[in-house]
């Protein structure tokens, strides 16, 4: 028996692996391998042995039994190696894929789907592109809603350090105004204006959606009524729904004629028709921000140039 494996010839890739395979294709060795063991300890089971010869029996049976499995490993380790130079490349492959789906700032800390649909769908809090994988990272390991605001308030300056950076990459012609106004947003916080910097990351969100989504498209991303569906995030490529889930929060219905209470989170409608110190604050300037950023950079990313 040949304990040479085959190489799958150079520039070849690995196809699919079906386990049934695997097991139909090792099972004459596996065959060989259970007779030659049934051979080698079948005496231990037959031969009557007087007792002062027990010892020297058994020993000389699992001194034939390690030479057994010396000659298992001698052959399985090509087949050993080939397989884990083939699982090294699928999950090199995987890593490859994970860079290409989610921006940087995700790369260090991925959210599970869970994690995903709380923090964009519960909370509105933007994680495409901003903020950056430090302040990521200690969003997942906040406790719950309350704790992940509070380090978003503590971290303001940080989190629009990183929405700076992203919003200078941003180098598609036709997003060069709506850039320079996301950069005022950016002045106008580190100046002290927080409440400027919500009233125009709101209107600039606004004006984001409407220039680069036909009617029927924007209603679907912003449309957040009490009691309706919410936003599905399988009904979009990921990307587009990672994205715009938290755009979808951020237009929650909000009705002053029908006496609704202004929400304390930062919000498109309240912004622009509840202006009070309960809906303008510094903090929700920054989600303001956050989400601008967010959207400018992934119509930078994915416009045709």
């Amino acid at each position: 028996m040949s304990n040479e494996v085959e190489e799958p010839e150079e520039g070849s890739e690995p196809g699919p692996v079906d386990p049934f395979d695997l097991v139909r294709a090792f099972q004459p060795l596996t065959d060989y391998y259970r007779t030659t063991m049934a051979e080698i300890l079948r005496p231990l089971a037959e031969m009557v042995i007087s007792t002062n010869r027990i010892g020297e029996a058994i020993g000389k049976q699992l001194a034939e039994a390690a030479g057994v499995n010396a000659m298992l490993r001698e052959t399985f380790e090509p087949l050993h190696e080939h397989f884990r130079e083939y699982w090294a490349g699928v999950f090199e492959g995987l890593g490859s894929l994970k860079e290409r789906i989610y921006p940087p700032n995700l790369h260090d800390a991925t959210p599970s789907v869970e994690e995903f649909e709380q923090l964009l769908l519960e909370e509105g809090i933007p994680l495409m592109w901003v903020p950056g994988p430090k302040v990521v990272r200690a969003l997942l390991d906040a406790p719950d809603a309350v704790g992940r605001r509070e380090i978003i308030g503590r971290r303001w300056k940080g989190i629009v350090n990183d929405c700076e950076a992203v919003i200078e990459d941003v180098d598609l012609p036709d997003l060069q105004e709506s850039r320079s106004f996301a950069f005022d947003c950016v002045a106008a916080l580190r100046d002290g204006h927080n409440n400027a910097a919500q009233a125009l990351a709101a209107n600039l969100l606004d004006s984001l959606m409407r220039a680069h989504f036909d009617e029927p498209a924007r209603k679907k991303i912003t449309f957040n009524k009490k009691g309706q569906a919410k936003f599905d995030l399988n009904d979009y490529q990921l990307r587009v729904a990672l994205t715009f889930a938290p755009v979808w929060y951020a237009h929650a219905e909000y009705w002053p004629k029908n006496g609704d209470p202004i929400p304390r989170v930062f919000g498109r409608h309240p912004s622009a028709h509840g202006v009070s110190r309960t809906q303008y604050s510094r903090i929700n300037a920054v989600y303001g921000l956050m989400l601008v950023t967010s959207v400018l950079k992934f119509f930078d990313v994915e416009l045709e140039r």
